[in-house]
């Protein structure tokens, strides 16, 4: 969430708009009513203001002032608010997020989820303090500042996959496959050494220089990544959603989808509808 003296500093400025060679900051003020948002590029977006939102199947969501959202490009959201509103949103260009991919690396995807992540709060009153100037110092900081989000936003919330890396030695791309191909069956270190062909210390090392993470934490963002879209175009629910991407327990596919996505399945899926 952020900052309440934050918010109370944006609530007395007023509307805000910026532009500059990385990134677009807009803070603007809505009356109650229904809105269609379409997004063409990445934004980050807080609203300032505790409020009702309706979705279109019309369940009524409150809202607390601070909460936040990733949205990735080329969506359309169709949402009521049944009291006047506030946000503020940091508009990233393709061109931007091109600029942090490492060479040969494809954008990878971002879904829309709810941001409860305080480095990306923080980036955010950064930004906005530097937006307030026109000097050469403040424009390099907010430049920084807007690729270093970009770059993290990939991090946190994307999987690069460098295919140079996973070419140069194709155990580890057979693992890989072989990962998406049983998300719902149990994987155990023996068992992903075994199709690597290499034993279990080598393989652990190896696999996480290529993907810069150990095994187990690959194995459970990408149940995860596939939970999030089986929430998102599917009417399952989530006890049945954790069983088809490996967890015998909705508790801790819970607890797990919670602790790498900051809100839990359930929350993932209202904030979508």
């Amino acid at each position: 969430m952020l900052d309440t003296g934050f918010i109370n500093r944006l609530e007395q400025a007023g509307p805000v708009a910026r532009n500059w060679r990385t990134g677009t900051l807009g803070v603007d003020f809505f009356a109650p009513g229904d809105m269609v948002y379409l997004t063409e590029q990445m934004v980050v977006c807080y609203l300032l203001r505790d409020t009702t939102k309706r979705h279109q199947n019309r369940n009524r969501l409150e809202v607390r002032a601070g909460a936040g959202w990733l949205l990735p490009p080329d969506m359309r959201i169709e949402c009521g608010y049944e009291t006047a509103g506030g946000r503020i949103g940091i508009t990233l260009p393709e061109e931007t997020l091109r600029e942090v991919l490492p060479e040969g690396v494809q954008s990878p995807a971002i879904s829309h989820q709810q941001l409860d992540d305080p480095v990306i709060q923080q980036m955010v009153m950064n930004i906005y303090e530097a937006s307030l100037t026109d000097d050469a110092y403040s424009a390099l900081y907010r430049d920084t500042m807007t690729l270093a989000l970009a770059a993290h936003l990939f991090r946190a919330y994307g999987r690069l996959e460098d295919p140079a890396a996973s070419s140069r030695d194709p155990r580890i791309k057979r693992v890989m496959d072989y990962i998406e191909d049983h998300l719902a069956d149990p994987l155990s270190l023996d068992e992903l050494a075994g199709v690597a062909a290499m034993s279990r210390y080598h393989f652990a090392k190896t696999f996480k220089d290529h993907t810069n993470m150990p095994p187990h934490r690959y194995v459970a963002e990408r149940r995860i990544e596939r939970a999030k879209r089986l929430l998102a175009g599917s009417n399952l629910p989530a006890s049945e959603i954790a069983f088809q991407v490996g967890y015998g327990s909705q508790s801790n596919f819970s607890a797990t989808f919670r602790r790498l996505t900051g809100v839990t399945p359930i929350g993932y899926r209202t904030a979508l509808a």
